[in-house]
This record gives C-alpha cells, structure tokens and sequence, in this order.
C-alpha cells in the first residue's frame, strides 16, 4: 500500500478560512493524513472509477497510529463503492481517505472552512 499526498488549494475568500484538500487513489493507497482540529465544517467528495473498491474516510486522536472510520450527520460509516457527497460529524486531530478494497481511480476532495482567518 503506498501514501498518496494531497494537492491543497485554498478556495474563496482566500484568506486561509477554506480550503481543499484532494487525493487520488488507485488500488489500496490511503492518502496522507490532513490536520482537521482547526476545521468547524467538513465535507467529503469521492467520485472516480470504482472498479469494485471500497474507500472509507478516517480519523485518528493519536498521532495516526489507530485510525477509525468517520461518520455523517446520520451517524452512518463514510465507506463509499460509489461517487458520494457526505458531510463529517467528527472533529479528530488527523483525517485520510483510505482505499480498503482496490479501486481503478477514486478522487477524494475534502473541502474544509474554519471560523476566522489565518493569521500571519
């Protein structure tokens, strides 16, 4: 399994407050882990060719060391087999997207905004 890092864009008002985080996955990669304290709302985009696979949306509260899958408002597992939209209850110190079952090509976007801007 390898780890794949995301291209990270900020989006509107491009003062730091929203940003998007986007992997690539094939096969069984997981993507290299986001900070995720700092963001108040979530929200996880998968979509791609599937060709079977299963990825699920992961957060870990010690360092990356366990990891266990996150939910939506619903309380309901993010483990996707098919383009899906899902906002993230969970606030944990670190977040990935992880491919359990290989996939052809799944893009993972996580678009995250925080209350107040970044401070230089």
């Amino acid at each position: 399994m390898a780890t794949t890092n995301p291209t990270i864009t900020q989006l509107e008002p491009y003062d730091g407050s929203v940003v998007k985080f986007v992997w690539v996955l094939t096969g069984t990669n997981d993507g290299a882990p986001m900070p995720f304290t700092q963001w108040s709302d979530r929200s996880v985009q998968l979509n791609g060719t599937w060709g079977g696979g299963t990825v699920v949306w992961e957060g870990s509260n010690d360092g990356g060391t366990n990891w266990f899958t996150l939910s939506d408002p619903q309380t309901v597992s993010i483990s996707k087999t098919a383009d899906a939209l899902e906002q993230v209850i969970e606030v944990t110190e670190l977040a990935r997207p992880r491919a359990t079952v290989g996939v052809t090509s799944v893009s993972v976007s996580c678009v995250a905004r925080r209350q107040s801007m970044l401070r230089v």
